[in-house]
């Protein structure tokens, strides 16, 4: 509850009122109830109050006002309802704004703790602002069962070669430097992205990180690369061999055109004719076995991409 709701008359005293009282405003035990509502405020608001609600009356119509008082922000809307009566709202913005900021935080973390990928951050002392469940589980298995916890230095518990490794990278970009990388762990593929993280006043003051697991894409693009390198070594050697049985056609089919052949002859050349047409069946069907097997990959790497 952000608000607190009065019925003032048009001199300002609370007629009702259903109030947050734990608001700075009503939690000091007074019973405000028939008593002029700018008692609630510092008396340097008092005028600009008797004013505000003196529009309203005037009016008829929606007034707003907002002022501090003290190191709270208020706002107070008011509207009258009926002759002589106003309604007040009163909204108590720094309440409200702490208490959104906090789901916002908690959803945030909610939806972040749910990505399977790894997700950290961390400023520019290397304390740890935010870590989702996967980025911690792959800590703790690093840091020999030690957990890291968000505040912490980005490097506790980590082994040395781990902060040799990572410190370099992590400065380079806390210096603006947008990374991108991969890398190969045991069997398994990671894509890691690095990136500043900017205030409004546009100063470096922490990095975003994000750890991605390309496994199966990386699988799958080693797999097209080899079919890729079959494809080019088949095609180099189907255009060579391929001269020999078309070259040994073109000489038979010359000599049956000529004369002078006795029917063993005859049957010779049409037997060395077979041979060579079955060897270039063969190199056919084994390119398009090739070719099918290369087609099938490219479409099941598609849909699992997509």
């Amino acid at each position: 509850m952000f608000d607190s709701t009065l019925t003032l008359s048009r001199g300002g005293i609370i007629l009702s009122m259903d109030a947050d009282l734990n608001d700075p405003l009503f939690n000091d035990g007074v019973d405000h109830n028939h008593k002029n509502f700018t008692a609630l405020f510092n008396p340097s608001h008092a005028e600009l109050l008797v004013n505000f609600l003196d529009r309203v009356f005037t009016t008829g119509k929606l007034q707003t006002t907002e002022f501090f008082n003290g190191k709270n922000l208020y706002q107070l809307k008011c509207v009258v309802i009926q002759t002589g009566q106003a309604l007040c709202i009163i909204t108590n913005m720094i309440k409200q704004r702490n208490a959104l900021l906090s789901i916002e935080k908690q959803n945030f973390k909610t939806l972040v703790d749910t990505y399977v990928d790894c997700v950290w951050s961390f400023d520019t002392n290397y304390s740890l602002i935010t870590a989702n469940r996967a980025f911690l589980e792959v800590r703790r298995k690093i840091n020999n069962n030690e957990v890291l916890r968000v505040g912490d230095n980005i490097f506790k518990y980590a082994p040395d070669e781990l902060h040799k490794k990572w410190k370099p990278i992590y400065d380079r970009a806390l210096k603006g430097e947008v990374i991108c990388f991969e890398e190969k762990r045991n069997n398994v593929y990671v894509e890691i992205y690095l990136t500043p993280i900017y205030n409004d006043q546009d100063e470096i003051v922490g990095c975003l990180g994000v750890t991605r697991d390309i496994t199966f894409r990386k699988n799958s693009q080693l797999e097209i690369e080899g079919y890729t390198s079959k494809l080019e070594e088949f095609a180099f050697k189907t255009s060579h061999e391929l001269r020999r049985p078309i070259a040994n056609l073109v000489g038979i089919m010359s000599l049956l055109s000529g004369e002078g052949l006795d029917e063993a002859e005859k049957i010779n050349a049409i037997n060395f004719i077979t041979v060579s047409v079955g060897e270039l069946d063969n190199m056919v069907i084994s390119l398009i076995e090739l070719i099918d097997k290369y087609k099938n990959n490219t479409l099941s790497v598609a849909a699992a991409s997509s």
